[in-house]
């Protein structure tokens, strides 16, 4: 679940990063009740894993994916829709986000 969004249309990934980003955020929130060290990428207080998108498919997801094309070329969009999602990420990277 964690990497099958991650080639889906970009408004469908979009919204599972942010559903899995609350997750692991309540994950965190229970931590830090239970007086326990808070996992990583599950304090809400530091950048979550809308924040760490490009890092992830770099290391993890694009050499899976690749993979995955090379053996079953057929299935040439997972990389497509992976490289839109990848640029829809590092365009927020590059702006300097607005407190809202």
């Amino acid at each position: 679940a964690d990497i099958g969004h991650l080639y889906a249309p970009q408004q469908v990934h979009i919204k599972w990063s942010e559903r899995l980003e609350e997750e692991m955020w309540l994950q965190g929130d229970v931590e830090k009740q239970r007086d326990m060290k808070v996992s990583f990428l599950m304090d809400r207080s530091k950048p979550g894993v809308t924040k760490s998108q490009p890092g992830f498919v770099d290391f993890v997801v694009r050499p899976l994916f690749e993979t995955w094309v090379a053996c079953f070329p057929d299935c040439k969009m997972v990389t497509e829709n992976l490289d839109k999602n990848y640029e829809y990420w590092k365009s927020k990277e590059a702006k300097p986000q607005t407190p809202t």
